[in-house]
């Protein structure tokens, strides 16, 4: 499958004539980074350049090790410096969108992948990572252009295939049989096979059969990306709560992010009225989407099972504002509102309720056909 492989410089010169005591000082990190003495090489960097701050090079090497440490942001920020001082240095560019793909800022890898290629259009593996980034954006149209592209040079690059697969998927676009057709051919491309068609099954409400084929997913590579996720997804669909909160806490300890898992480990963990791991998980997934409509109703839920009407009044304004046609949240206002004695703003609700339900019972009536 494609690794993101960073790349680090072994050129001690950008054309002026270095000291012997900065060119031992770079080969000393450099060494230290082959043999994989990470935070030492750091150290060895960061000295180097309170001496000579305007060595790119070893600007760009801080960033591959601080990127190989887990440490992005900081990495993100050597790379800048890099390119600022040295902005012919292309290959930092590819680094950079690396490490903008590690730490999940996709839209700022799309951006760095984008300016490589223009310089650089046969660089397989940012159009592949480029690629990939736009699906994780939603942009599937994109995606499915540039990894399209990389087929003829890559045809059995398993997450590529994945990732175009999903993009068909969802743009409902032609695509998805021949790229199933390919994972099947070859032995590496069988857990994304079964993952790929895992998410055509949920796409279908198809419940069962994507659990199944999740599970052989599963089987064969359990660390696949969001896998997990997908499972929680299947198993919360079949009320098989319990394997739901088992699954999607397994995505939550590689991914302490992904809003969607957060969201429903609070709704589980709420029906099985465990209020406070609730409480935890929906103020998590509201520090990340703080206007979801979803996420403001469930909070509210959670807060009127703790007691806390009046706490509960504003996430469920901000889901009704967020989404005023949902006649289900305004009925839970206007429960609320006249729990806490709010007579005038619950009645309110309750004729929008009605109103609503009135106009959905309208358009169902037009969509029947007239004999």
């Amino acid at each position: 499958m494609l690794k993101a492989l960073l790349t680090f410089l072994l050129a001690a010169s950008l054309g002026w004539q270095q000291s012997s005591n900065v060119s031992a000082r770079f080969n000393r990190a450099v060494a230290l980074q082959q043999e994989g003495r990470l935070a030492e090489a750091a150290a060895e960097y960061r000295a180097l350049l309170t001496v000579k701050p305007d060595y790119a090079e070893a600007q760009a090497n801080l960033g591959v090790v601080l990127a190989q440490l887990g440490n992005y942001q900081e990495a993100i920020a050597a790379y800048k410096e890099a390119l600022r001082l040295a902005p012919r240095l292309t290959p930092i560019l590819l680094n950079l969108g690396i490490c903008y793909y590690r730490a999940g800022q996709f839209a700022q890898a799309v951006e760095a992948f984008e300016k490589l290629l223009a310089i650089k259009p046969d660089a397989l593996q940012a159009r592949q990572l480029l690629g990939i980034s736009l699906v994780e954006l939603g942009r599937d149209l994109e995606a499915i252009t540039q990894l399209e592209q990389t087929l003829k040079e890559a045809p059995q690059d398993a997450a590529v295939l994945y990732n175009l697969g999903l993009a068909y998927l969802r743009a409902g676009t032609p695509g998805l049989r021949s790229t199933l057709e390919r994972l099947a051919s070859f032995s590496a491309g069988l857990p994304a096979l079964h993952l790929l068609q895992g998410q055509a099954f949920l796409a279908n409400q198809e419940w069962e059969n994507a659990l199944e084929e999740l599970q052989r997913a599963e089987k064969l590579n359990p660390e696949l990306p969001r896998l997990h996720y997908w499972l929680g997804l299947a198993h919360f669909n079949l009320r098989h709560n319990k394997e739901a909160i088992a699954a999607f806490e397994k995505e939550f300890e590689r991914n302490q992010k992904h809003f969607l898992t957060l969201y429903y480990l609070a709704n589980l963990q709420e029906a099985e009225g465990n209020l406070s791991a609730a409480r935890q998980y929906i103020d998590a997934a509201l520090s990340i989407e703080q206007q979801s409509a979803e996420a403001n109703a469930l909070l509210s839920k959670i807060l009127v099972k703790q007691g806390k009407e009046v706490e509960a009044i504003a996430p469920l304004e901000r889901a009704v504002a967020k989404d005023p046609n949902d006649p289900t949240k305004r009925y839970m206002l206007a429960r609320l509102y006249r729990q806490l004695g709010r007579q005038a703003d619950a009645d309110r609700e309750f004729a929008e309720v009605q109103r609503l339900k009135a106009e959905q019972l309208k358009r169902d009536r037009a969509r029947v056909p007239k004999p």
